[in-house]
């Protein structure tokens, strides 16, 4: 079995920046320019690191084993993962993280296969093992082969990467390792690359197999057959890339599997293009063109923030202009040289704010209070954030907006929050937790460039 490839940070791979604020302009140069500057915070709030999101994306896995190698708060990612799911932590204590703990991830292993024979293992090293130094990649080959199932270490960054994202790459790496090589290639089998599940990914599904195409979506949802067949795929294409940018680029080095770099299949107009660029490289019949996207004035001029994951942020801001709006604003969790080409395409990117920051409630609410935006579209999180400020609000998630649905569900939730702030309803207006001294000062007084 091939070993999982260790991908170096987002911040060092593709020039990652977690901490910005300041006009989308500035940072284009800087990163078409090479290594951006470093940017750190003096004081964070909270956020996702690495060992969480790669948690959830292994959780989204049909019958995959986890075993978390650490203590035991650092499995809390999968305290509400799906019913059923067969995970276990070791639990190491005082004494393991001193001496090491090769005999305990042994039997867990034994232990967990005994008890949910899952058809492969995952063992996630937190930042704990970085102590005892525990030889975790031989005790995953004799397992491996003493069970007879794949056993893959999943090694995290722990504390040298600043995004969370990095943890997309890492289990990326982990789950490409668990692709069998295969002899040939089906002309009629796609790989479709996401983390989440939904109504909106469903949707997407059944737009391609109307291609006449079988559509093998991994790793959310998949199971054994599914990876089974990742190798024999014609092509793979992601719904966000910017998350995928791993997966897609091991199942080509593995096993040369081409990717089609796509933007987000978000709206009408996106999911169209998305199906017909699909449909191009396969050499399939285009669909027949409907042109079903909303035609509105909906916005009316209004200035929106957008606080979305990255790919989705850029995708968003397509549909406020085509609903009338402007960009007065982008937040995001990071970004990196993989969004360059879509900041350019925003129509009023020299003066388009920009905020980087993962879980700043502080920061955005200090931000929103400078812009004075209309209206925020964003994320659950962020649009309760904007909501507390009196700001008007559309929370919504990337599965949501994906397809042709999901242009309509947002021009919904526009409506809907635009009717409310015209009868002067804003739940929670006023209530902000930030004294208003602090509110003086500048958004980014936290986020310092870094003295090398």
């Amino acid at each position: 079995m091939e070993k999982a490839l260790q991908p170096p940070t987002r911040e060092r791979r593709l020039n990652g920046v977690s901490a910005y604020l300041g006009d989308v302009a500035s940072l284009i140069a800087e990163l078409e320019a090479g290594q951006p500057a470093s940017r750190i915070r003096t004081f964070s709030q909270v956020a996702s690191d690495d060992v969480s999101i790669a948690l959830r994306v292994l959780a989204e896995v049909e019958g995959l084993g986890i075993v978390v190698h650490g203590a035991r708060g650092c499995a809390g990612a999968l305290v509400r993962s799906r019913p059923g799911l067969p995970w276990a932590v070791t639990n190491l204590d005082q004494r393991d993280t001193i001496l090491g703990a090769d005999g305990n991830l042994a039997r867990t292993l034994r232990r967990l296969h005994q008890r949910h024979r899952p058809w492969g293992i995952v063992v996630v090293a937190t930042p704990v093992v970085a102590i005892n130094n525990d030889d975790i990649q031989a005790v995953a080959q004799e397992l491996s082969d003493e069970l007879g199932i794949p056993v893959v270490e999943l090694r995290t960054d722990g504390f040298r990467s600043r995004i969370g994202a990095t943890g997309y790459d890492i289990a990326s790496a982990a789950l490409a390792s668990l692709v069998p090589p295969q002899h040939g290639r089906r002309r009629d089998l796609i790989n479709l690359l996401a983390f989440e599940r939904g109504p909106g990914l469903t949707a997407v599904v059944q737009q391609l197999a109307g291609l006449g195409l079988e559509v093998n979506l991994v790793p959310a949802g998949a199971g054994q057959e599914a990876f089974a067949k990742a190798a024999q795929a014609v092509l793979s294409v992601a719904v966000f890339q910017d998350e995928a940018d791993v997966l897609r680029r091991e199942l080509d080095r593995l096993h040369r599997v081409p990717f089609l770099h796509l933007p987000p299949p978000i709206g009408a107009a996106g999911a169209r293009r998305f199906v017909e660029a699909v449909a191009e490289a396969t050499e399939r019949p285009l669909p027949i063109r409907i042109d079903d996207r909303i035609s509105t004035d909906l916005l009316e001029d209004r200035r929106v923030v957008i606080a979305l994951p990255p790919s989705q942020a850029l995708a968003v801001a397509e549909l406020v202009v085509q609903f009338g709006g402007r960009i007065a604003g982008i937040s995001v969790d990071w970004i990196d040289s993989l969004h360059v080409e879509g900041l350019k395409a925003l129509t009023n990117a020299a003066t388009v704010a920009l905020h980087v920051g993962a879980g700043q409630a502080f920061e955005l609410v200090n931000w929103l209070g400078k812009i004075e935006p209309d209206l925020l579209i964003g994320t659950p999180a962020a649009a309760a954030t904007a909501t507390r400020a009196g700001i008007a609000a559309v929370a919504i998630e990337g599965d949501d907006l994906l397809g042709t649905a999901g242009e309509t569900r947002l021009a919904t939730r526009i409506g809907r929050a635009l009717a409310a702030q015209q009868i002067g309803f804003t739940a929670g207006a006023g209530t902000s937790a930030y004294r208003a001294s602090w509110l003086k000062r500048s958004p980014d007084w936290h986020i310092k460039r870094e003295v090398r």
